[in-house]
């Protein structure tokens, strides 16, 4: 590499707290007395005594910590990183919907090339283009609303007509959110063959009273 240029880490702590106490007194009295006669001689007197007493007392302190960490690259021997997906990669070449990038290990700085495709202004990473237009499509797919989700399965799969059954693995989890591994189980526990083929009626009956059957519910009428 000849020329690489990242964030710098950034650390800040500082600490504090606080508390204060305080408190006062004081006491004041006075007293007097005279008396006096017709002779043309008095006398008086008077005496008073005041005093009093404050005392306070404060003490403050204060903590807090802070920290911060970041790391971003900036170039790659010389040539813009650009992040999509949150991973580097530095654009080697554009055709249509789909880039030919290297995209950059941030451990160890090594390069990896892939492919990204876009879609409805998404992206994905995949080995191969046909492996980034799938993911991107799916991404896509399972953006919009279960609404808009029926519409484009209605609008792929025609009624009558026998699909692989690899396709309906794949929509269960865009139409109903299902895991792999809960697909993975259903699959072997009934049997099914994903290299067979099926039409959408069928394939209703399989998964109506699965996981996400209120979903496929949606279709059924349709499909009959």
């Amino acid at each position: 590499m000849e020329e690489l240029i990242i964030c710098k880490f950034l650390i800040g702590d500082g600490y504090g707290d606080g508390n204060g106490d305080g408190d006062g007194d004081g006491d004041g009295n006075g007293d007097g007395d005279g008396n006096g006669n017709g002779d043309g001689n008095g006398y008086g007197n008077g005496y008073g005594d005041g005093n009093g007493y404050g005392y306070g007392d404060g003490y403050g302190n204060g903590y807090g910590y802070g920290d911060g960490y970041g790391i971003r690259l900036q170039t790659y021997e010389k040539s813009p990183v650009h992040y999509i997906d949150s991973l580097p990669c530095v654009i080697q070449s554009i055709k249509m919907d789909v880039a030919w990038v290297d995209v950059i290990n941030a451990t160890d700085f090594s390069s990896t090339p892939m492919f990204v495709a876009k879609h409805g202004g998404l992206f994905a990473h995949g080995k191969t283009i046909k492996e980034a237009r799938e993911a991107v499509q799916e991404k896509w797919t399972e953006s919009r609303s279960i609404e808009e989700r029926i519409e484009e399965f209605k609008s792929t799969f025609k009624k009558g007509v026998k699909y692989e059954a690899s396709l309906f693995y794949k929509w269960h989890t865009t139409l109903t959110g299902s895991c792999q591994s809960g697909k993975d189980f259903w699959v072997q526990q009934h049997g099914i063959d994903l290299n067979s083929k099926m039409t959408v009626k069928e394939f209703c009956a399989l998964t109506v009273n699965a996981y996400g059957g209120e979903t496929i519910r949606q279709l059924v009428d349709h499909y009959n």
